[in-house]
């Protein structure tokens, strides 16, 4: 009954997989992060494959699988830190310069796994210093260390960009950018798990064939999520040129300070008459276009010009709006969530955080105090 349930979930695996990857190869995006996803998820799928192989003792699928899924703890985690990377640097030379990350896999797989599967199929001791690494090193304990700290790094990475998002969007959504953090999270449980098996081994003196799979059956949970979630964020050429603010120059010429001007008064335009800010998924790309003027130019124009940005202007011009709406007649046609996806946000729970941190009032509380004047 046990090997059946196990045979379900890693069918179950296979298949995600499959449709993850097709779905990623139909997308029009072909940035660097989509191929990165790419490699990550013909990893996993060939992981499961192993791992279905390894259950039926289909040695046709074992033996192949295994080439890749022996050392993918060394190159599932770098991908994932390479794939956050990707979101916030310039595609031009990332391989190059992050090519470092993957030479312990290579050495992995041109030193142990490799010579492995040549023992395995000559049934004899070729290489002879592999039996004396099993012996005597733990390598799936170096594997889960290695592949947690890549998965820190990771989390780093992201935490330390993620308020300079703000300069881009205007809301943040599970599809766009935060399913990642939850996606890598989903990963360093399963590698923890796995790490904790490992360590139970050691100190117990004991080795168990199933432990493998309670990990797997995490990474199918992560697939599950990433399928849900992640295919259909919004992946925009966000890089470092881009997220970096050039000095708001001095000495500018008239021509130049004329056209600031003129930006300011449309920027104004676009809010108060246009009102741009109603637009749920607004970024800062769709309100330079706008101005005919590029993201980078209008982001420092908010930063260095406004002592603003992005995120904080748009909503901004949303709290005006709901305020507006909160202290009218208008207000009796809706219920309070609903006014904030009038404004423009596009959860109720951002519309009441956003709105209480600008006037220190709920929107109900604000509607309250109005209505007993």
């Amino acid at each position: 009954m046990l090997k059946l349930i196990i045979d379900f979930i890693l069918i179950v695996g296979i298949v995600l997989s499959i449709i993850t990857l097709l779905k990623l190869y139909k997308t029009e995006n072909n940035q660097l992060p989509k191929k990165i996803l790419m490699v990550f998820w013909f990893f996993i799928g060939i992981t499961i494959l192993h791992f279905y192989g390894l259950l039926h003792k289909l040695d046709l699928l074992f033996i192949p699988t295994y080439v890749f899924e022996n050392g993918s703890r060394f190159v599932l985690a770098v991908l994932i830190y390479l794939y956050v990377k990707s979101l916030f640097e310039n595609d031009k030379g990332f391989l190059i310069r992050h090519f470092a990350h993957f030479v312990p896999f290579l050495f992995y797989l041109l030193g142990y796994t490799i010579p492995s599967v040549i023992n395995y199929i000559n049934n004899d001791d070729i290489f002879s210093y592999i039996q004396t690494i099993d012996e005597h090193i733990n390598l799936a304990l170096i594997k889960d260390s290695y592949g947690i700290a890549y998965l820190v790094l990771s989390l780093r990475i992201f935490n330390a960009y993620e308020p300079r998002l703000k300069g881009f969007y205007s809301s943040f959504k599970e599809k766009d950018f935060v399913w990642v953090k939850k996606f890598i999270l989903l990963f360093l449980i399963a590698v923890c798990i796995d790490l904790v098996i490992t360590i139970s081994e050691i100190s117990f003196g004991y080795h168990a064939n199933w432990d493998a799979f309670i990990t797997l059956f995490f990474v199918i949970a992560a697939i599950g999520y990433l399928g849900y979630f992640g295919l259909s964020q919004n992946t925009l050429p966000i890089t470092t040129s881009n997220l970096d603010h050039t000095v708001w120059a001095n000495g500018n010429s008239d021509q130049e300070i004329r056209e600031v001007a003129e930006n300011a008064l449309l920027l104004e335009r676009l809010f108060k008459e246009d009102k741009v800010h109603l637009q749920p998924d607004l970024t800062l790309n769709d309100l330079a276009q706008k101005l005919q003027i590029s993201s980078r130019e209008l982001s420092t124009f908010l930063n260095e010009g406004l002592q603003t940005n992005f995120y904080e202007k748009v909503n901004h011009h949303r709290v005006e709006e709901a305020k507006n709406i909160l202290v009218t007649d208008k207000v009796l046609q809706y219920k309070i969530a609903a006014i904030g996806e009038l404004c423009g946000f596009n959860s109720k729970s951002s519309f009441y955080r956003i709105f209480k941190n600008s006037t220190g009032y709920s929107p109900s509380a604000y509607r309250r105090m109005f209505a007993k004047k």
